[in-house]
């Protein structure tokens, strides 16, 4: 792989098969206890880095603002290179599926390995762009301390599906931790280490028990009851901090992946 040279990306959505918050840190921040797990839903990019003055051009088929890629680029302080970037969103925005830290993760990784930046510096800058961007370096299947930034590799999951239902709007992360409260802290089930051992054992009973998301106690209660429709038979909650949820069952039309993206030289 080199620089002028065109990349194609696949950036994967993740979701959280449990989310409890366990206090509200002094610099405000929330500790979270968390199972992550990308899935098979994707963005794609198109990625083209030239020798240049330090640009980049972002062509988008959503209207994004802010795109968080802008962000990765200007920390990066990549001034000897342009940067061409066409993105097709799948993931929907606002929905707790991690779309935009997918991209800035998947978009460090390509930096790195086209040796626009250094792997250390990959490294240092992803906890800058976002909480959940560390993860996304990576991905497959962690368990997830801190802000985010405490990340447990493990060995990933497989042999579950789920289904990925998006309601008709969207929830900001800034506006669902707003809404919380030191009562709702800390109530989840099952820790996410013993969540991600009932998975291991496929024991569908503790899996049912422990599947878990604190957001799902400040959501409009008409979401709240198309997830408890689910829950009677299947594992079921919210993907994130957002308004989609995901209902884990044999012919679920995503399956779990062991990776957070994948680029190919185009």
């Amino acid at each position: 792989m080199g620089k002028g040279r065109s990349y194609l990306l696949r950036t994967y959505a993740k979701i959280n098969l449990c989310l409890d918050v366990l206090f509200k840190r002094i610099d405000g921040f929330h500790e979270i206890d968390s199972l992550f797990q990308n899935v098979s839903l994707y963005d794609e990019m198109e990625v083209k880095i030239t020798h240049g003055q330090g640009r980049i051009f972002v062509e988008s088929d959503t209207q994004i603002e802010e795109n968080i890629l802008y962000k990765v680029w200007n920390l990066s302080k990549s001034f000897e290179y342009d940067c061409y970037v066409k993105l097709k969103k799948n993931i929907p925005m606002g929905a707790g599926l991690g779309g935009g830290s997918s991209n800035a993760g998947a978009f460090l990784t390509l930096l790195a390995v086209t040796g626009v930046i250094s792997q250390e510096r990959k490294n240092e800058i992803a906890p800058l762009v976002g909480s959940d961007v560390p993860f996304f370096l990576h991905g497959g299947t962690a368990i997830v301390g801190g802000r985010g930034e405490l990340i447990k590799r493990v060995t990933p999951l497989s042999g579950f599906r789920v289904d990925i239902f998006k309601p008709n709007f969207s929830i900001s992360t800034k506006e669902a931790y707003s809404k919380l409260n030191s009562k709702l802290f800390g109530k989840a089930p099952l820790k996410a280490v013993e969540l991600y051992n009932a998975f291991k054992q496929h024991d569908l009973t503790a899996i049912q028990r422990g599947v878990y998301n604190i957001f799902e106690s400040v959501i409009p209660d008409v979401l709240r009851t198309e997830i408890e429709m689910y829950r009677k038979d299947y594992p079921a909650a919210l993907t994130g901090s957002g308004s989609a949820y995901f209902v884990i069952k044999d012919a679920g039309y995503y399956e779990f992946v062991d990776k957070a993206c994948e680029i190919v030289e185009n």
